[in-house]
């Protein structure tokens, strides 16, 4: 079975023409940015399922310069003007969907970054943002088997943020948070006697991928003691995946380190005592039982700031790892730098860790969460932590979990890099 859902919503155009305010700043050259909207829609699926386009209306745009200082906030594109006046230097834009729930039935997500781009005097400039769906998509297909057999059928999709219970009847696309998946069939049949036998059945889909249909299609059959579990995924983009069953955790495959494994605890986006460039880091955790080798393994912010580990570093098992922007962000021997290829956003992001992937991919995810959730604190001269009492991955995710930092390190800003994080109040 194929299916393909590829949408590409949002396309933002700007054109960057010099002008002038009506008292203008002699000392600052400006330029005005004008931003043109337009849709790009290709759909491919059975017809029942075609969704309509996004409203464009209902976005939010926010546009940054390339140090990440917000410049301009748009809570819905209908409030943007015909054009926006900006000071000459470099820019990006973030362009969303207000709708980034964990789990959500026929609500897609949008997200969509630009890369930097430079407004200068007396010149034009043509920029789009395109804002592809950023969730995974989950649906459920029952065989004939459980249909005729059995009385009662439920499979629950479920990641670290949220669940979804696809009923016999639910044809409905599920859309989540690109997070690993954890999948339980529940069958009930009723035996000769007339009691009631209950199956259940679990796998998972450890990688999910964004804008990707995954189809699980359950079968089983109560003669034969049968069971089978299936994801079949659009063969144009991804070859299909077969989840196996189990009754327990899937065991990732040989040499791979495994969701949750590592854990991200601590992230200053938002350095007061040194600038952006010199002073961001975060910090990752041991959360396993043994030693985990992290050359080559990808860190990221995005398809645009990622960065494989080079060095032979090995983690034990409880400890910690600060991953930093430059040699001065933080004073602490077990210390890796990662240079430009990552810049963390003041206002938050998607941060993940990978297992050793390929020239057009990385590997199966190990761990990722969005510090830019309303729930997260945001933190300015201090870091964001996680509640040293919740080191596993389910928590980690929340925002809830996360307060910010009480302690000083060495740079006069607040924060405990490399070091057990200060308790949540």
């Amino acid at each position: 079975m194929k299916n393909m859902y590829s949408l590409m919503a949002c396309i933002l155009c700007f054109a960057m023409i010099s002008c002038q305010k009506e008292e203008p700043d002699p000392e600052k050259e400006t330029g005005t940015l004008h931003l043109d909207i337009g849709v790009l829609i290709s759909v491919k699926e059975r017809a029942s399922l075609y969704k309509a386009a996004p409203v464009l209306d209902e976005f939010n745009v926010h546009i940054y310069r390339a140090d990440d200082t917000e410049v301009v906030t748009f809570e819905n594109v209908s409030d943007m003007p015909a054009g926006i006046e900006l000071e000459t230097g470099d820019y990006y834009v973030i362009a969303y969907s207000d709708n980034n729930f964990p789990a959500e039935f026929e609500n897609p997500y949008y997200y969509g970054l630009t890369e930097t781009f430079t407004i200068s005097s007396n010149m034009q400039q043509q920029v789009e943002v395109n804002c592809p769906m950023a969730n995974t998509i989950v649906s459920v297909v029952y065989s004939d088997n459980i249909i005729s057999n059995f009385s009662l059928f439920t499979c629950t999709v479920s990641s670290g943020g949220g669940s979804l219970v696809y009923s016999g009847n639910e044809t409905r696309w599920g859309y989540f948070q690109t997070l690993p998946l954890d999948i339980l069939a529940e069958l009930t049949y009723t035996k000769p006697d007339g009691t009631e036998v209950t199956k259940t059945m679990s796998g998972s889909i450890p990688s999910p991928v964004p804008n990707i249909h995954y189809e699980i299609f359950v079968d089983a059959a109560i003669e034969e003691g049968m069971a089978s579990f299936q994801v079949i995924m659009d063969e144009t983009a991804i070859a299909v995946e077969v989840v196996n069953l189990s009754d327990g955790s899937v065991i990732p495959p040989g040499g791979a380190v495994a969701y949750g494994d590592l854990l991200i605890t601590e992230i200053m986006a938002n350095p007061s005592a040194l600038s952006d460039t010199e002073g961001e880091w975060f910090e990752i955790y041991n959360n396993s039982d043994h030693v985990i080798s992290l050359q080559n393994l990808i860190i990221g912010r995005d398809d645009i700031n990622i960065h494989t580990i080079t060095d032979l570093i090995e983690l034990a098992p409880s400890a910690y790892l600060v991953l930093s922007r430059t040699d001065l962000s933080t004073s602490v021997a077990d210390e890796y730098i990662y240079g430009s290829d990552i810049t963390l956003s003041n206002t938050g992001a998607i941060l993940s860790i990978y297992n050793e992937g390929t020239e057009a991919a990385p590997g199966a995810l190990i761990f990722a969460l969005d510090y830019g959730e309303a729930s997260f604190p945001e933190g300015t001269g201090a870091s964001i932590t996680l509640n040293p009492v919740l080191l596993n991955a389910a928590d980690a995710i929340l925002g809830s979990s996360w307060c910010t930092s009480s302690s000083a390190y060495s740079t006069g800003d607040l924060g405990t890099p490399g070091a057990v994080n200060d308790a949540c109040q």
